[in-house]
């Protein structure tokens, strides 16, 4: 049986890996621009993603009423006596570790922004740029690194919202 499962297996990942290579033959140059800007922005978010993650867990153990593992949080916010902490106030202090490389990623969103719209504005004045790459290419960079932008979006909004949550539910039950 195990056997058998193991040529399922391969077959499938031989039929993933054909349908991957003709999906790459068959793509235009601006649906791999926007594959490339995914690819690139997830790389750089993805601290963010697995911070975010990583902090869900951890409120949504929390919200369980479990005790989750202190040992993530704590070497994700890198502070002095962070044993003697809450586990709310860790997850607090978790999430403000992960603002400087929100800002960060955002700001090389914005950059991207701004070099889009210049090409979009600019276009007779740019024919060379034009020549050598196309605006096309760099929007199409743009709206790939757009779906990152949304997941890390998400998922700090989830998190804010969930810490929040928790933070309200504690305040109530002392009052």
């Amino acid at each position: 049986m195990r056997w058998i499962l193991a040529i399922l297996w391969g077959l499938l990942l031989a039929f993933a890996i054909w349908g991957l290579a003709v999906g790459l033959m068959l793509a235009t140059p601006q649906e791999l621009a926007v594959l490339m800007g995914f690819a690139g922005f997830m790389l750089l978010a993805s601290r963010l993603v697995w911070g975010y993650s990583a902090l869900l867990d951890f409120v949504g153990a929390l919200h369980r009423g479990e005790e989750p593992d202190r040992s993530v949080a704590e070497a994700a916010v890198r502070a002095p006596q962070t044993e003697t902490l809450p586990a709310t106030a860790l997850a607090g202090f978790w999430l403000a570790a992960l603002e400087p490389y929100r800002y960060t990623f955002f700001a090389v969103y914005s950059l991207l922004l701004l070099i889009v719209l210049a090409l979009k504005l600019s276009v007779p004045l740019l024919s060379a740029w034009d020549w050598l790459t196309g605006p096309n290419l760099v929007e199409g960079v743009f709206w790939g690194a757009s779906v990152a932008a949304l997941i890390v979006w998400a998922l700090s909004a989830a998190s804010a919202a969930r810490l929040l949550e928790l933070n309200a539910r504690g305040t109530a039950a002392n009052a």
